[in-house]
Parts: structure tokens; sequence; C-alpha cells
């Protein structure tokens, strides 16, 4: 597993390495599933290859963004874009809200968008029938 909570800011997430094992998931992956459990407040993506699946999780969410289109194109599984950026309120930027929550922005294909606030973000790698 892989906290990828504290990531530089606008360093992209979508490469890198977990346990050991390169990842590229705007590459290499597609992705299968998209995930919200209100309840626990908790957000996953699934993205998988021949031979590996990529799991995140994000835990204790705030959605601000869910734009998910049901066209699929074919590039609608690629996640172009995954960062940790700044949020404006009250005219500022910050990089945490006063409940400890980092804001993470996601671009999946052409027009999907998914933004939100979240207190971690983890990354697992496991192989695919495992």
């Amino acid at each position: 597993m892989k906290d990828v909570t504290h990531t530089p800011l606008q360093e992209s997430i979508t490469r890198g390495e977990i346990d050991g094992h390169p990842y590229d998931l705007q590459h290499d992956y597609q992705c299968i599933k998209i995930q919200l459990d209100a309840a626990e407040k908790k957000l996953q993506l699934r993205f998988t290859n021949d031979d590996f699946k990529v799991i995140v999780d994000f835990h204790q969410v705030t959605m601000t963004n869910f734009s998910i289109h049901p066209e699929k194109t074919g590039n609608s599984g690629i996640l172009e874009h995954f960062y940790r950026g700044k949020f404006k309120y009250n005219n500022n930027f910050h990089e945490m809200t006063s409940q400890g929550k980092y804001y993470y922005y996601l671009a999946i294909g052409e027009q999907d968008t998914i933004e939100l606030f979240a207190k971690s973000v983890t990354l697992s790698l496991s192989r695919l029938n495992s």
C-alpha cells in the first residue's frame, strides 16, 4: 500500500511505485469502477490492466464536483489527471480545510471530473485474480 495523502502540490499521482512495483494509471490501466460509500464517507476507484489492479481509496470524503457522463468513448476509462491542489476559500488559497482534509482533482477521459476533499488517500496494487 502507498499513502499519497501528502503528495506535493500539483504533482501527478498517476505514476509511481507501490511496494516496489511501478504503475502508470494514465497509460497502462483503465478505470473500471467508481464506488462511493456515503455512510463510511469513502470513495474507491478501481483500475485494471491485463495482470494487475490498482485500488485508490479516499477516506473521510467530501465531494465538491462529480461529473461523470454515461456515454463511453475510446478513452473514457483513462485517468488523465490526478493530483493534490489548493482550493479557494474567503478569497484565499488553502492546502487543508479546518477539518484536516486536502483537495484532490481527477480527470477521467475527456469529459469526466471528480473534485473532493479527503483526510487520507491510499493506493494498493495486487494481481488481478487475487
